[in-house]
């Protein structure tokens, strides 16, 4: 949804098709916005301009979840099903935009496409990847029904 700041600031969908489009990641300038989308019936990564929606550039080509942009726009990054954090170089032009020949940095081991698996330093040259300990087991869910009525006792 898009909330403009002035006028009569009614909310409005910015995409609204019959599929899931999701977790966007604005451009630097706020001129575009990459998001996942399983239209092509798996998540890629496109790339809109915003908040007008010309053009649409599939980045991915073999699946992608996760899309982050590198401080100055100039890289894009996504993790592919298998887990590979990609990046391609990008041009953010006027009328649209180009992207470069995507680059494998390297795989996540322990990519389930759940979690946020990845935060870039804004420069490109270092990622902060979530690895759980080896052997560690995941911590079991409890639920507490009716809290609200046990927090006076």
């Amino acid at each position: 949804m898009i909330l403009p700041l002035a006028g009569d600031r009614k909310p409005e969908p910015y995409l609204q098709t019959k599929y899931t489009e999701m977790k966007p990641a604005f451009s630097p300038d706020g001129r575009w916005v990459a998001y996942e989308s399983n239209e092509s019936g798996r998540y890629e990564i496109y790339v809109q301009g915003f908040p007008d929606k010309r053009g649409k550039w599939l980045i991915s080509a073999s699946g992608g979840r996760q899309a982050a942009w590198r401080r100055d726009g100039k890289e894009l990054y996504w993790v592919r099903p298998d887990g590979t954090l990609m990046a391609a170089s990008m041009k953010l032009l006027k009328a649209g935009v180009r992207a470069g020949q995507p680059q494998t940095l390297f795989r996540i081991s322990n990519w389930d496409g759940a979690l946020t698996a990845y935060q870039t330093d804004g420069n490109g040259r270092r990622f902060l990847v979530y690895e759980p300990e080896a052997g560690q087991r995941e911590l079991p869910m409890v639920v507490v029904q009716n809290w609200a009525a046990r927090l006076g006792k």
